[in-house]
């Protein structure tokens, strides 16, 4: 005699079938995230920091040539993003040769770039509100990180063969 109920219970049992449709599944959700992170990647920054790279690269012994001609200056620059409110933002330049004399009588013009963001691009020309020091108003559009690349101009650094450049990265809270 058995013993039986007539409730017999079936056992799972992993079959190949099974076996297709986890790694199917699997793969399909790494595909899919891999697939999002790439739409990403693309849709935030290209990657492109100059339009010119190959004509930058054949220069580049001009470049290294100016950039010996600059440090032979002994220029610094001091930079400060001052915060006004609903007035916008002021950025000053301070510049000093190196024996902490002002230097005056220059153009200086720049640009304000988002380092992930194109098409933020910020034109500035700075007037000299003292001896040394440049100012501008600024009204920028977003807080973060901003590249600022500065080139002073005329006075001392057009009569010693060069003009006077720096790249900073400012923060605006």
């Amino acid at each position: 005699m058995s013993n039986s109920t007539g409730m017999e219970s079936e056992t799972m049992q992993i079959r190949g079938k099974h076996v297709l449709a986890g790694m199917l599944g699997f793969f399909g959700v790494i595909i899919a995230v891999n697939m999002v992170f790439v739409y990403l990647a693309l849709d935030t920054f290209t990657g492109v920091t100059t339009d010119s790279a190959y004509r930058d690269g054949l220069n580049y012994n001009e470049t290294l040539a100016d950039r010996d001609t600059q440090r032979s200056l002994g220029w610094q620059a001091a930079v400060a993003l001052t915060d006004r409110g609903v007035d916008g933002e002021e950025l000053t330049v301070t510049l000093r040769d190196r024996d902490g004399t002002a230097v005056t009588g220059l153009t200086v013009t720049g640009v304000l770039k988002r380092p992930t963001h194109d098409g933020y691009d910020q034109p500035v020309t700075l007037a000299e509100a003292a001896p040394g020091e440049y100012v501008t108003d600024l009204a920028l559009p977003l807080r973060g990180n901003w590249d600022l690349t500065l080139l002073a101009e005329g006075g001392r650094a057009t009569d010693e063969g060069t003009a006077f450049e720096m790249k900073t990265r400012l923060w605006l809270k």
